[in-house]
């Protein structure tokens, strides 16, 4: 079997080093819908009439934000990771009542204020798409200040850490040069970042290229599609907007530049394929041919299954397989759930067909 050494390794518990994942929790509200035009002209209609109802969508309240997602993810694949999170007391109480009971909440601090999510899941031209409107709340302020001592000892006995979100926060390059400095001095913990989408504050990114990822900081860079193409155009010295139709070559080609400039891996998740590029050295994976329901919070997802790999040592093929396939089950899901070790391998014994194969 193809996967034989990827089902060997996820058939039993992972024993693994926790990984530390940071900083933010938000609450997701799903409004799912069925094609962007009618929604807009939905509500273009009610505008019109000076205000009204719209009825016929589906809404899901979730634990949400980078942090909680990739740890909840985690958990359900039977790691057990440290989540360090900041929000206000009324977030902790909805956090403890969204999340998994068994995912621990030792090291969530409540000096903060909530960050809020409305997430509207829709169809445009033939793709499935969500659409986030945010209120960062402690998401934008987080600090390597926020860290207590057992945070520092959390860190220290870590064998990935995390930073996720940077995209909200006030002095992302700050926050990540912190933390991942700390990390260098305090573990031998590989150092994972995820920006997240940065089309909204596009000016954060010069100083996370030179501060961070071409200071050593950085093992492992998670990226879309759409984040590899913003970090190409900073690195490249292009100006101007990043053209939002670019094309899986295009993706490609711009993950290869931000390695090749930075020496960081680029892990790198889109809808049809998924690439590791360190140097010269390439793994290039397809997709699942799935259906695709929930879209947010699936590169969460996915980092959850890039994670564990790296905590198991994968081969870049066998990584990249898994990430996929939590992936897709999770955007499969009518209810936003993250996939358990046995379903990940239940659905590879499958022999689930890619989206090459489609």
């Amino acid at each position: 079997m193809e996967w034989r050494a990827l089902l060997d390794a996820i058939r039993k518990p992972p024993v693994v080093p926790s990984p530390v994942i940071m900083p933010d929790f938000f609450v997701d509200h799903f409004v799912v819908g069925a094609s962007l035009s009618d929604f807009l002209k939905d509500l273009e209609r009610l505008a019109h009439q000076g205000g009204g109802n719209l009825i016929g969508t589906r809404h899901l309240i979730k634990r949400g934000g980078n942090a909680v997602n990739t740890a909840s993810a985690l958990l359900k694949l039977g790691v057990s990771p440290v989540l360090i999170v900041k929000t206000s007391p009324q977030g902790f109480s909805l956090l403890r009542a969204l999340a998994d009971p068994s995912l621990s909440l030792d090291h969530v601090h409540t000096t903060g204020s909530l960050s809020s999510t409305v997430s509207i899941e829709t169809d445009f031209q033939g793709r499935r798409v969500n659409l986030m409107v945010s209120d960062s709340g402690s998401a934008k302020d987080f600090s390597i200040d926020d860290l207590d001592d057992d945070d520092v000892d959390a860190i220290r006995g870590s064998g990935l850490v995390a930073l996720l979100c940077l995209n909200h926060n006030r002095d992302p390059s700050g926050l990540a040069s912190d933390v991942f400095s700390l990390v260098q001095q305090e573990s031998e913990a590989i150092k994972f970042i995820d920006i997240g989408d940065p089309s909204g504050r596009p000016e954060i990114l010069p100083a996370l290229v030179d501060e961070v990822l071409r200071a050593d900081l950085v093992d492992v860079l998670s990226v879309n599609e759409n984040e590899v193409q913003w970090l190409a155009h900073v690195i490249e010295g292009r100006s101007g907007e990043v053209p939002a139709d670019g094309s899986p070559d295009e993706w490609l080609e711009s993950a290869r530049a931000v390695s090749r400039e930075t020496g960081v891996r680029v892990d790198l998740h889109t809808p049809y394929y998924a690439a590791s590029i360190m140097g010269r050295n390439e793994t290039m994976v397809p997709t699942f041919a799935v259906e695709p329901l929930i879209t947010c919070g699936a590169g969460d997802t996915w980092n959850a299954g890039d994670i564990l790999g790296l905590l198991l040592n994968l081969e870049p093929h066998d990584r990249l397989v898994l990430a996929n396939s939590v992936a897709s089950l999770y955007v499969s899901s009518p209810d936003a759930s993250h996939p358990t070790r046995k379903s990940v391998e239940a659905f590879l014994r499958t022999s689930p067909k890619t989206r090459q194969q489609q």
